[in-house]
């Protein structure tokens, strides 16, 4: 992330000058038969009660998919055969979000640290 310019480093006594600035947790999902992938918990520092909801809420469907997907279940015409799911996983994919540069701070992410490192790094996205 850092290599391909997606994300930038700063030391912490740095980044504590920043304005608005959030620290959140990272985390690690493991993936079967690749690399660990890396994820942002947003919701620790409370940055996803703060998101302005700009798309209208019919736009925001996977909200509701499991009971969508359940209703077409109990409706499906058993005349067609029994039913199949699959669950496709999306983490491939790769979302760019416009962030305006204020908000930048508030998206803080503590870097783990090296041994030996003598000050924690927090990333920043860009």
């Amino acid at each position: 992330m850092i290599k391909k310019q997606q994300w930038t480093l700063l030391p912490l006594s740095v980044a504590k000058q920043l304005f608005g600035l959030r620290v959140s947790p990272p985390g690690v999902v493991p993936q079967r038969d690749r690399r660990p992938r890396w994820i942002c918990d947003y919701t620790w520092s409370g940055v996803n009660q703060e998101t302005i909801r700009l798309a209208p809420k019919e736009a925001m469907q996977f909200g509701s998919c499991f009971e969508r997907v359940l209703r077409e279940i109990l409706l499906a015409d058993p005349k067609y055969g029994p039913i199949f799911l699959n669950k496709t996983d999306l983490s491939d994919g790769f979302y760019r979000e416009c962030l305006n540069p204020d908000d930048i701070p508030k998206l803080g992410v503590i870097y783990p640290s090296r041994p030996g490192q003598s000050e924690p790094l927090i990333a920043f996205p860009l």
